[in-house]
This record gives C-alpha cells, sequence and structure tokens, in this order.
C-alpha cells in the first residue's frame, strides 16, 4: 500500500524537515473521513460504512459531535481488517438522545450495542439535555497501520476475521482495559486508503439521501493508537503543513500552495478553506419539492472556545449567554433561478438580477431550508429559511460567500486563505401523492466551491505556465 507523500519539491517549499502535509484526497480515499451530517430528529435515521481498501489492518478512531458547537458525544476504535467495511446506525436512544447501532462482526471498543451518545461534555453555554446529541457530524480517522495485534499468542491476528467473525475482539478489548495494550501489539505510520459513505433515511416517507465523505490525506505522521477514551488524536494533531490546490480556467492552469503553519488544525482549516460554496434548489410545486442545504464548519470549535475568537472565525461561543448555544459567522448569499444570464432563442436577456443578502450561520453543523414548508431532515438546527416568495424561482442555484474581512488566515509563508473551512452537501426531496398511497423520492449532491488564496504558489503548471510536480 502506497504512502501518498507529495512531492519532495513540493515539501522543500514547506521548509527543512517537512515529511509530508495534509491535502485533499484527490482519488476518494485516505486517513480521514469527515462525513457533514448526521441526525436523528423527526423519522430520519443516519447510515454509516467504512471501507479498508487495502491489504493492510487499520484503527480507526471514529468520533461523532453535535452540531451546537461539535463537543464530542461517543468516540471508540474499530479495528479493520484487510479490505474490511465497518457500517452502523445512528438512531434515537431512550433518553431523548441518540445512539450507534452496529449489525457489524468488525472489532470495536463500544461498551454496549447499541451505544448510547453522552452529553459529559456539555459545560459550555450552549444545552445541556441528551436532544442536543440529535444532530451533528463524525469522522473517521486512521490512528495507526496495524503490524502485528496476536495478542492471545495463537499465531493469528486479533482483529483479522476468521469465517466472518474477529479471531479474538475480546482480548483487544481486554489489552486496553488491563493496560498490556502497548506493550504487547506493533504498529505503523496510517497509510491510508479509507472511503465512506454517509446516508440519511427516513423508512416513513421512504426516502434516502447518500453522499460520500471529505476525504484528507498525509494527516497523521506518527501512529497515534491511544486509548479508546482519549479525546485525541483530533484536528489539532495533524501535520501542521498544508497542500492545495487551485485552478484558473482562464488560462487552464493549476496552482500548488504549500504552506506550513503554527498548529495543526490551522492545516486542516487550509485545505477546506473555501470563499463561496455552490450548490442547486428546487421548490417546485408540481413536484412537491423540498431542499435543504447541509453547511458543516468541522474546525470551528476550536476557534471559537477561546476569550477571544482566533482567524478565520469571529465570534466566541463563549460569549454566548443566553443558552441557545449560537456563535454566528456573516454570510452573503446569491439566489439565482434557472435561466437567469442565459440567451433566449430571440437573443434577449433574463431580468431582474438575482437578490442578494446578508444573513449568518451559528451553528457547526447548519441546515438552510428553501421553500414554504420545507422540512428536510426535520432539522432543529435550521437558522435560515429561504420562502417562495424569497426566491427567484422555483428552482435554480445559490452561491454562499464567506467574505466578511476577517474570514482569513495567514501562514507562516506568508499566504492568505480568504473565506471559511466548510465541507456540505444540498438534499432534495420529491413528492407524488397523485399514486394514491403517497410516494417520495431523495437525491444528494455535494456542494461546489471556489478558494481565494493570496499569495506565492510552490509551483503553477498547465496552459504555458512551466513546473512540474
Amino acid at each position: 500500500m502506497k504512502k501518498k507523500i507529495l512531492s519532495a519539491a513540493v515539501l522543500a517549499a514547506l521548509g527543512a524537515g517537512s515529511a509530508q502535509a495534509v491535502n485533499l484526497s484527490t482519488d476518494g480515499t485516505g486517513e480521514v473521513l469527515v462525513f457533514p451530517y448526521f441526525t436523528v430528529q423527526g423519522n430520519e435515521e443516519t447510515l454509516l460504512s467504512i471501507v479498508n481498501t487495502t491489504n493492510e489492518g487499520k484503527v480507526v478512531k471514529v468520533r461523532f459531535r453535535e452540531a451546537y458547537n461539535t463537543q464530542e458525544v461517543l468516540d471508540f476504535h474499530v479495528y479493520l481488517s484487510p479490505y474490511d467495511v465497518w457500517v452502523a446506525k445512528i438512531q434515537d436512544s431512550a433518553d431523548g438522545g441518540a445512539e450507534v447501532y452496529t449489525p457489524d462482526n468488525s472489532c470495536t471498543t463500544m461498551d454496549t450495542n447499541p451505544q448510547p451518545f453522552t452529553n459529559l461534555l456539555f459545560g459550555d453555554t450552549g444545552p445541556d439535555t441528551p436532544a442536543r446529541e440529535r444532530e451533528g457530524y463524525f469522522t473517521a480517522i486512521e490512528i495507526a497501520r496495524i503490524v502485528d495485534m496476536d495478542l492471545d499468542g495463537n499465531g493469528l491476528q486479533d482483529y483479522v476475521h476468521i469465517n466472518g467473525v474477529p479471531d479474538n475482539c475480546n482480548a483487544i478489548r481486554q489489552a486496553w482495559l488491563n493496560g498490556t495494550m502497548l506493550a504487547s501489539s506493533t504498529v505503523d505510520q496510517p497509510t491510508g486508503g479509507l472511503m465512506g459513505t454517509l446516508g440519511v433515511i427516513n423508512v416513513q416517507s421512504g426516502t434516502e439521501v447518500t453522499v460520500p465523505a471529505t476525504v484528507l490525506e498525509n494527516f497523521l505522521d506518527t501512529p497515534q493508537h491511544v486509548a479508546p477514551g482519549s479525546l485525541r488524536p483530533d484536528w489539532q494533531d495533524a501535520v501542521p503543513n498544508s497542500v492545495v490546490m487551485t485552478s484558473d480556467s482562464a488560462n487552464g492552469s493549476v496552482s500548488v500552495y504549500a504552506d506550513a503553519w503554527t498548529t495543526g488544525e490551522d492545516a486542516v482549516s487550509a485545505v477546506l478553506m473555501a470563499s463561496a460554496l455552490m450548490n442547486e434548489y428546487t421548490v417546485n410545486p408540481a413536484t412537491e419539492a423540498s431542499t435543504a442545504w447541509i453547511v458543516t464548519f468541522p474546525t470551528k470549535s476550536l476557534y471559537v472556545n477561546g476569550v477571544t475568537a482566533r482567524a478565520p472565525f469571529t465570534h466566541t461561543f463563549a460569549g454566548d449567554t443566553d443558552g441557545d448555544g449560537k456563535a454566528c459567522e456573516e454570510i452573503g448569499m446569491t439566489i439565482y433561478d434557472r435561466e437567469e444570464g442565459q440567451l433566449s432563442p430571440d437573443g434577449s436577456l433574463v431580468s431582474p438580477p438575482p437578490p442578494t443578502q446578508t444573513l449568518s450561520l451559528c451553528y457547526e453543523a447548519n441546515v438552510v431550508q428553501y421553500g414554504d414548508s420545507s422540512d428536510v431532515f426535520s432539522a432543529e438546527n435550521t437558522e435560515i429559511r429561504f420562502g417562495n416568495s424569497a426566491l427567484p424561482g422555483n428552482a435554480g442555484w445559490a452561491k454562499m460567500t464567506f467574505n466578511a474581512a476577517a474570514h482569513t488566515m495567514t501562514s507562516l509563508n506568508g499566504t492568505v486563505y480568504n473565506g471559511l473551512p466548510v465541507i456540505g452537501f444540498k438534499a432534495t426531496v420529491l413528492g407524488n401523492s397523485n399514486v394514491g398511497v403517497g410516494a417520495s423520492y431523495a437525491a444528494a449532491v455535494n456542494h461546489a466551491y471556489e478558494r481565494s488564496i493570496v499569495g506565492q504558489p510552490a509551483f503553477t503548471v498547465g496552459s504555458g505556465m512551466g513546473g512540474n510536480l
């Protein structure tokens, strides 16, 4: 299994001693899977899958965070054998919160199955009840590649499936409980090769939307096979270097920016930084349509929980004293119908121009609804709704911008990244009540992004620009 190390020439731009740099995967596999949303609101449940595409064993830390301030509500280890798949479902729990259930045989460190989420870290200024656990986002981080894990000495790897079941998962759990795991096993640096998908399903309405995870590579430069009860590794444990590629459609060139940062979370934020995101919407009454956008800021909590907010965020969560759990960031919004700016057969231009609005998103995992009665995902974390009268047409597209003056980060190299670190997708639900018993259909599409970086790229290639990676 190859380790995706970037060109030595690119890394040289980061300075002496740089071994690797966090970057977005270009092939859909890597070390870190970032899933932008989960929900158990209404009749929704969230399905997930994590796939090991390699012939190596992997230790994966799966971590769930709530939507207000991304406080951790649960994490545990999953031990993936070569070519293994682990699947699970996030569902309602008896206490009004959420829990994880898995029908999978892969070895985990879950105490119970299902495993309830917990509100033990809700000591901030947001809500403190289990209801806060019902929406959020989650990650899967490869924290180590397994070299040897024959803890019971029978000559077989305890996590590897024998006839569909791990040889001895209990030995792995006991090794953590009695403190012998780190002395009795051998692990090495993560090598990537993970991919994954989330699906939000509503059995009663008959809808499901699925989207792939956002994938990061070159996240850890050493194994971090920490105890399952540890809150680490996290974004701050990433290597403090980033590599970001941008393209210029005007001349067909690609610029590669290689930057060093003070912290690991800054490197991850740079990789996810966008000055704008774009997607479509439809609220067409003929198809009983409604649309929601998921807009998630995965690293936000590390910037807003201090006395003052750190760039690129501008407001602190700690400064919120009314218990509603908000640290708001200004956004811009421009919405277009499907015909805006297109030539008609007689050569005229469609008008009037689309409306522009200034709004704010206040959660870490936000839901933006389109349509008067849109209730996609039964979401509680809906800060913005565009009613039918606020839209230029029943269907079209929109651009959300993050261009407040303070929405910038500057690397140790002096490169300026504009915007906010963001991921997400749009989900559209269609109805067909004319069939008599009623029917619903759903689809999801990841957002498209614009990036604004000011500085000297390590390389620019294409369209006569010269240079090679």
